[in-house]
């Protein structure tokens, strides 16, 4: 009888711990692509390592970010031109589990792989002929 007490009082430890370690509500599976995010860190793959640096935003200008639209709809906002002003290039998007492919008019599709997606960070490869790019953006409101 006392090896029964013993396992009732230990059976919801067991659980809570299960249950608390179940993954993060923010992870790809849950968080949403869709809305805006700015550039923080580009890179690439340099003998299967990633190359990292800062994203160099214009001085004095706006952050480039880009927007991902429902309807698969993609538009980069860049303010790198001599007054700042803004250049919007739109193009499409799809998705299917941690695949992306995006399309801007006049240009091949990009294949690309979401490494990582949560509620505050979006991480890129994007594999093209000559180079394999890394994206890292966080959300903004």
């Amino acid at each position: 009888m006392t090896k029964f007490k013993k396992l009732f009082l230990i059976l919801p430890v067991i659980i809570f711990s299960l249950y608390s370690c179940s993954s993060d509500d923010s992870t790809s599976a849950t968080v949403t692509l869709e809305g805006k995010w700015q550039y923080t860190r580009i890179g690439t793959f340099t003998d299967n390592q990633e190359i990292l640096m800062d994203y160099q935003h214009t001085p004095g200008c706006s952050k480039d970010y880009i927007e991902i639209l429902p309807g698969g709809i993609i538009k980069n906002h860049e303010f790198n031109n001599p007054n700042c002003q803004e250049t919007i290039s739109t193009g499409t998007w799809t998705r299917s589990n941690n695949s992306i492919t995006v399309r801007y008019p006049d240009q091949p599709a990009i294949p690309g792989e979401i490494l990582e997606l949560t509620s505050t960070t979006l991480k890129t490869k994007f594999i093209q002929p000559d180079i394999t790019d890394i994206e890292i953006l966080t959300r903004i409101p």
